[in-house]
């Protein structure tokens, strides 16, 4: 059995948008077109989805309502951070809470989104 590695996977939680537009925006932020809701980019996998744990309401992200899967294939480390990176900076700016759960959020901006979503945080602006 193959263990997973710390880059092979990230789920990034986002909330205040719906399924089609985070297709649009991920299209936007990784510069590709996307088949359907998935995208293949330089040897990631990048899917937009409606989170099957999404709970009306809640605060905590791992229930909000849309969620991006972003698996690596062929790339390097360094590709999936950065494509990660893309992707919630540009929800950010967009202003679009999003966050991002996976084994290095300390190499991403904002940690990853936690710093900005918890108590205190700098907020989605």
């Amino acid at each position: 059995m193959i263990t997973p590695g710390r880059y092979d996977y990230c789920g990034l939680y986002l909330r205040g948008l719906s399924k089609d537009a985070a297709v649009d925006l991920v299209a936007q932020a990784i510069a590709t077109s996307l088949d359907g809701a998935v995208a293949q980019l330089n040897g990631l996998e990048i899917e937009v989805l409606r989170n099957p744990g999404f709970v009306s309401d809640a605060e905590d992200f791992p229930t909000w309502p849309i969620k991006i899967e972003v698996v690596k294939q062929e790339a390097a480390p360094s590709q999936m951070v950065d494509a990660v990176s893309k992707l919630l900076t540009f929800a950010w700016r967009a202003g679009y809470e999003a966050v991002a759960a996976c084994d290095y959020e300390d190499e991403l901006p904002a940690e990853g989104g936690y710093v900005r979503c918890s108590p205190g945080g700098t907020g989605v602006g």
